[in-house]
């Protein structure tokens, strides 16, 4: 019975990768014999009988595995690392970089800009474009750029996985876009909106606005250092920090 949820259920597998950084079988597409074996035998099984019982439910499935205890652990390595360090066991958490669709839906919600609304796709290019980017328009003949800098596989061809690489291009992208230009711009409107005036004050809201937790005291002595400083750009001092907070590693990577 166990093979035949493996060949037949592809849904435990493939939602757990997504959501663990690691597939419970190696070949995400391919479940046959010249596939790979599953890490978690029981654990797959148990979680195929439970979505079947559960009417096929992904939403199940989902909430199931972010209310484990598996799914709550820390990206922190420890000794036990030099006994599996593949992480195959799962005894911590795979650091995992933001996908570029989940990257700039956060974008735009922290800047208070992102459209929950539905509808046709539309080109992700347009610059009064800010609904959800699973209503970007995908063209087989030119994919989009930003998609393409950030491991979008390529739309003609089938990918059971993503690439995740990173490049020279990426970070001019997050540099110089007027994307992320915009954002910066709209964070900072945010915040005078909400009427922060003092800059420790605006370091902090940033900081729980983009990261979700309080900066440490050296953290806001240095922002307040850097906003501080003189204009060398056409955008002011918060705005650049709020671009910088925007594109750094614990923003864009879950750890």
């Amino acid at each position: 019975m166990a093979s035949a949820f493996v060949h037949h259920s592809p849904a435990p597998p493939c939602v757990w990768g997504m959501l663990m950084g690691r597939p419970l079988v190696g070949t995400p597409s391919n479940f046959g014999h010249s596939g790979d074996l599953p890490t978690h035998p029981e654990l797959l099984d148990d979680l195929a009988v439970r979505l079947m019982q559960n009417d096929w439910s992904i939403k199940w499935l989902v909430r199931e595995i972010v209310l484990s205890a598996t799914y709550g652990q820390s990206s922190l390595s420890s000794a036990r690392g030099a006994q599996d360090p593949s992480n195959v066991l799962m005894w911590h958490m795979n650091r995992r970089r933001l996908s570029v669709e989940q990257w700039r839906d956060m974008v735009l919600f922290i800047g208070g800009r992102l459209d929950r609304s539905d509808g046709k796709s539309l080109e992700l290019d347009d610059s009064n474009n800010f609904r959800r980017t699973v209503y970007g328009r995908i063209s087989r003949l030119k994919l989009n750029d930003l998609l393409m800098q950030f491991d979008y596989p390529d739309a003609n061809v089938h990918a059971e996985k993503r690439s995740v690489t990173t490049t020279p291009a990426q970070k001019l992208f997050m540099l110089n876009s007027p994307f992320v230009i915009g954002a910066a711009k709209s964070l900072v409107a945010r915040l005078r909106a909400e009427g922060i005036e003092d800059d420790a004050e605006r370091v902090k809201r940033v900081y729980e606005l983009v990261l979700s937790r309080q900066p440490r005291d050296e953290e806001v002595e240095m922002a307040q250092q850097f906003l501080n400083g003189p204009e060398e750009s056409g955008m002011s001092r918060l705005e650049e920090f709020a671009q910088v907070m925007l594109v750094c590693s614990e923003a864009i990577y879950v750890d």
